[in-house]
C-alpha cells in the first residue's frame, strides 16, 4: 500500500509539473486585412460597369485564449469574413491564419463558392520563418496579397489589401471584379 501510495504521488507530480498552461494571443490589429462589420456591404464593378454585391455575413477575429493541461496545444490566432450568396449565386469566405506561440506560419485561403456546389479554394503561404512575435508580424509582411490559381472553375486571383479587404477578384474567364470604394 505504501508503495502504490508513493507511485500515485510521483505521477500526479509529473503530471502537474509537466504541463503548463498555453496561453495564445489575440489576432493583431495591426495585421487588419479585412476590416469589415457584420451586415457591411461590398459592392465591385467589372469592365461593363456590372455591379456585384455581397454582405457580410460573419466577421471574425480571434480573441486571447489559454488552455489548461494540454502541452501538446498550437496556438491559431485567424481574421477573416464570410458573405451571404450575392445576386450573382455566389459567396466569399476568406481567413489569414497565424500559427505557432509565436508566429512561424501565416497563410491565407479564400474560397468562392457557386451555388453551394461548385467552390474554388485559393490559398497562399505568406511566411514560413523563425519564430516571429505576433506584434511584430506586420514588418514581415506585405501590404498587398495577391493569390492566383489558373486552373479555377469560378474564381482565378484575388487581391487583398491590409486595412481595405478585398479591393478585387478576377473570374474563371479573365472579368476583373473592382472594389467601388
Amino acid at each position: 500500500m505504501h508503495r502504490t501510495s508513493v507511485i500515485i504521488i510521483i505521477l500526479l507530480s509529473v503530471f502537474c509539473v509537466g504541463c503548463k498552461k498555453t496561453h495564445c494571443p489575440a489576432f493583431p490589429a495591426n495585421l487588419n486585412y479585412f476590416p469589415y462589420s457584420n451586415g457591411q456591404e461590398l459592392h465591385f464593378t467589372n469592365s461593363q460597369n456590372d455591379i456585384s454585391s455581397f454582405v457580410i455575413s460573419d466577421k471574425k477575429n480571434s480573441k486571447e485564449s489559454s488552455y489548461e493541461w494540454n502541452c501538446a496545444c498550437e496556438c491559431v490566432a485567424h481574421s477573416g469574413f464570410k458573405t451571404n450568396m450575392n445576386q450573382d449565386s455566389l459567396i466569399i469566405d476568406c481567413y489569414l491564419f497565424i500559427i505557432g506561440n509565436f508566429a512561424s506560419s501565416v497563410f491565407i485561403d479564400c474560397n468562392f463558392t457557386y451555388i453551394y456546389h461548385y467552390s474554388d479554394n485559393l490559398s497562399e503561404n505568406l511566411m514560413v520563418e523563425q519564430q516571429i512575435p505576433y506584434e511584430d508580424l506586420a514588418k514581415h509582411l506585405n501590404d498587398t496579397i495577391s493569390i492566383e490559381k489558373e486552373n479555377s472553375k469560378i474564381v482565378k486571383k484575388t487581391v487583398i489589401v491590409k486595412n481595405k479587404g478585398l479591393i478585387s477578384y478576377t473570374t474563371a474567364d479573365g472579368e476583373e471584379w473592382k472594389l467601388l470604394e
